[in-house]
């Protein structure tokens, strides 16, 4: 079996100054595209939103789109995003929390990130134990948010290990070269 990686990124664009002055860290919280569509998803929301309240961090929440989630009141250092392009987000994030998706999951081991996951459903659980397994990241419940970001902050073990592993990824043939290996044919 042959891996290959995501083509590089041709720029890396800054993100809007929605923390004016604020060069705190950014903790990138997102549950992906279609856990706002789920009815119970305003709770998990909210208990994130709770978790991040007082970090030393600047906080971006994702919520999707396609559905409204009423959040209440929402914490200064954090800004409500339906989408932003999580390969605009991922290069700026010291942390992600998230749900554990193919796509989260991938997307910030190949950028060095380290991950707190709260799997909700489907192939979730199983990227959150291998993710735990390989060191990059802590599987949390949606009351432990918090627990586990304190956790992956003061340890920079959880850092190593995710640009270790980007380290790997980039290392791999880009997926551009499977297409030229196909033509080839």
């Amino acid at each position: 079996m042959q891996r290959f990686r995501d083509t590089d990124a041709v720029r890396v664009p800054p993100l809007p100054d929605w923390w004016p002055g604020d060069e705190r860290p950014l903790v990138y919280v997102t549950f992906g595209s279609v856990a706002a569509q789920v009815p119970p998803a305003v709770a998990v929301y909210r208990k994130a939103l709770e978790a991040v309240a007082d970090v030393e961090a600047r906080v971006l929440l994702t919520v999707g789109v396609g559905a409204e989630v009423e959040l209440g009141q929402v914490p200064p250092n954090v800004r409500v995003e339906r989408w932003v392009p999580q390969a605009d987000v991922l290069p700026h994030a010291s942390i992600v929390v998230g749900h554990g998706g193919a796509g989260t999951t991938l997307g910030a081991l190949a950028a060095g990130v380290p991950l707190v996951i709260v799997p909700l459903f489907a192939d979730q659980d199983w990227n959150a134990v291998q993710t735990a397994r390989a060191g990059a990241g802590v599987v949390a419940s949606l009351d432990g948010i918090r627990g586990a970001l304190d956790t992956v902050t003061a340890d920079g073990s959880y850092t190593n290990a995710a640009r270790a592993i980007a380290g790997e990824m980039r290392r791999l043939p880009p997926v551009d070269a499977y297409v030229e290996s196909v033509e080839r044919r």
